[in-house]
């Protein structure tokens, strides 16, 4: 990850306390005009998607389907591969001390490829923890107390996994040795993190989805809790960097 060249606000100058903090990070212009992007553009994509499929849909009749999905399939990666990047480059700014969103620079600091380079980053965080959970179930079909015990550790692992593939942008650094040793040198206060990870994502996840809310008020509060949890973590770096001693 790339980072902007002004100096960014640095977290020791804030005078809220750090959870609420945390939770105005997004309410940035940069912040606000990506969760609208990221809420709106798919909602457009769609209707136009649906227009093309009514003029086409006379001429092709059975066709029309696979020829949609096909067209949709590069808009979708393009898409999804932005909103990660974006969600990286917020974890990252944050490391620095940055307390509200930024915008990425658009001078030649990014291209397709590091878009879908930054996917296979991120997807490797994931695999990494939850590969063993996700052997376990296919092997077995069922999701028993070995299971659920699977899940919580790489559960447990991911935030640190995250906050390493993230930092140093490179799939050496989510070698298991050195999660698991960064996480020993700062155990309690990751502790506190993973809490406030499952507390968070556990609203986005059970909670949310049962609030009567308009669609895309629903999807702006996840993509808002979502910025809210990469600022989180890019500040716990911030406030143990000297513990973790990662010599960046």
């Amino acid at each position: 990850m790339k980072i902007l060249e002004e100096e960014p606000p640095l977290a020791s100058e804030f005078k809220l306390h750090f959870l609420i903090e945390a939770f105005l990070y997004p309410i940035s212009a940069s912040g606000m005009i990506h969760i609208a992007i990221f809420v709106f553009l798919p909602l457009l994509f769609s209707i136009f998607v649906g227009f093309l499929a009514s003029f086409i849909g006379p001429f092709l009749r059975e066709g029309t389907s696979y020829i949609i999905r096909y067209v949709t399939i590069p808009f979708r990666i393009v898409f999804y591969s932005y909103v990660l990047y974006y969600i990286a480059h917020c974890l990252f700014e944050s490391t620095k001390g940055r307390r509200r969103a930024s915008d990425i620079p658009t001078s030649g600091t990014f291209n397709i490829g590091d878009l879908l380079s930054q996917v296979i980053l991120l997807l490797g965080c994931v695999a990494i923890c939850l590969w063993p959970a996700a052997v376990y179930y296919l092997i077995k079909q069922q999701s028993d107390l070995r299971f659920w015990i699977l899940s919580g550790c790489g559960i447990f692992f991911l935030p640190m996994s995250f906050l390493r593939g993230v930092m140093f942008d490179s799939f050496d650094a989510i070698n298991p040795i050195l999660i698991v040793w960064s996480i020993l040198k700062t155990f309690l206060p990751y502790c506190g993190l993973v809490l406030f990870f499952l507390a968070v994502g556990g609203f986005i996840v059970a909670v949310l989805p049962k609030i009567p809310l308009w669609g895309l008020l629903a999807q702006g509060v996840k993509i808002y809790l979502i910025f809210v949890l990469a600022h989180r973590l890019g500040w716990f770096y911030w406030w143990y960097k000297d513990k973790l001693g990662w010599e960046i």
